[in-house]
C-alpha cells in the first residue's frame, strides 16, 4: 500500500533531492526536460515585453528561453543551490528563492506563469495553482508540464528496474500528483483554482544523449547512489547499460519518456 507523507516531509525530500542534483542537472535531467520548453512557451503565447513567471526554474533553462523570445522572465525555486546555479549560468536574469505555494508577488503582475516539471513535486499543487491564478493578469495563461503515465516512461524505467533487481525499490515522499496522468484530474484542478478553458495534451518527448552516462549521472545524484555499497552501485549501472543498448542508434541514445502539458486561461 502506498505511504502517505505530510507536506513538510514532501517539501524536505524534494528540496534535498534537487539541491543535490543542481550542479550536474543540465548534463542529465536537463537534456530531457528541455525537450518540452518550446511547446510550454508556445501554449502560453508569450510576446515581447510580457512578464513571465517561471516556477521551479532549476538552473534556469526555461527562464533563458523566455528571455530569448523577448519577454521578461522571473525565475523562482525553493532550492538555494538551484538558484545559485541559475544565476551563475544566466547572470542577466532575475532569479529568486521562493516557493510556488507562497509566491512573493502582488496580484496580476504576470502575463504568463509556467512550470516545467514542478507541479507533481509540489507538496500542495492546488495551492500552487491558486497562487499562479492570483499573480496572473486577466486573460493571462498558465502552462505546466508533468510526466505522462509511468508505464510509458521508458527512460526512467531503465533505472528503476535496475534498482528493483537489487531490492532497492521503495516509497519516497513525492508530491500528491506524482504518477498521476489522468487528464481530467488536471482539468479539474485548474477549474477549481479559478481558470477557464483547461487543456491537457501528451508530448512524445525523448531523453536524447550521446552516452547513457548522462542518465546514470542524473540518477546517481537523485537517488544518492554514493551512499550505497560499491557492488550494488556497480550492479545497477551494469543493468542500466545492458538495457540501454536497445535504444542505441548511430551515435545517440533516444529513449521515450513522454510528458503532459497542462494549460488554462485566467
Amino acid at each position: 500500500m502506498a505511504m502517505v507523507f505530510t507536506p513538510a516531509e514532501v517539501a524536505t525530500f524534494e528540496h534535498d533531492v534537487w539541491s543535490r542534483c543542481a550542479k550536474r542537472y543540465m548534463d542529465g535531467f536537463g537534456l530531457l526536460v528541455s525537450e518540452t520548453i518550446v511547446p510550454l512557451l508556445d501554449v502560453v503565447r508569450i510576446t515581447a515585453g510580457d512578464r513571465v513567471l517561471d516556477i521551479g526554474t532549476g538552473p534556469g533553462p526555461v527562464a533563458a528561453a523566455i528571455a530569448a523570445r523577448g519577454a521578461v522572465p522571473i525565475g523562482i525555486d525553493f532550492s538555494e543551490t538551484m538558484i545559485e546555479e541559475a544565476r551563475r549560468r544566466h547572470p542577466d536574469i532575475d532569479f529568486r528563492q521562493a516557493a510556488g505555494e507562497a509566491l512573493p508577488f502582488e496580484m496580476g503582475q504576470f502575463e504568463a506563469v509556467v512550470g516545467n516539471f514542478v507541479l507533481h513535486h509540489s507538496s500542495d499543487p492546488a495551492k500552487l495553482l491558486e497562487e499562479a491564478f492570483r499573480v496572473l493578469r486577466v486573460g493571462g495563461r498558465i502552462g505546466f508540464t508533468v510526466w505522462a503515465d509511468v508505464t510509458k516512461l521508458e527512460a526512467f524505467g531503465l533505472f528503476f528496474a535496475a534498482m528493483e533487481r537489487q531490492g532497492l525499490a521503495g516509497e519516497l515522499p513525492h508530491g500528491p500528483l506524482f504518477g498521476v496522468s489522468d487528464f481530467e484530474v488536471f482539468r479539474g484542478m485548474a477549474r477549481r483554482a479559478g481558470f477557464r478553458d483547461p487543456n491537457v495534451q501528451e508530448l512524445p518527448i525523448y531523453w536524447t544523449m550521446s552516452s547513457i552516462d548522462s542518465l546514470l549521472g542524473a540518477f546517481a545524484d537523485w537517488a544518492h547512489m554514493e551512499a550505497l555499497p560499491e557492488n550494488i552501485r556497480a550492479a545497477v549501472e551494469a543493468s542500466v547499460r545492458q538495457a540501454a543498448a536497445a535504444y542505441q542508434s548511430a551515435d545517440k541514445l533516444r529513449i521515450p519518456n513522454p510528458a503532459l502539458l497542462v494549460s488554462a486561461v485566467k
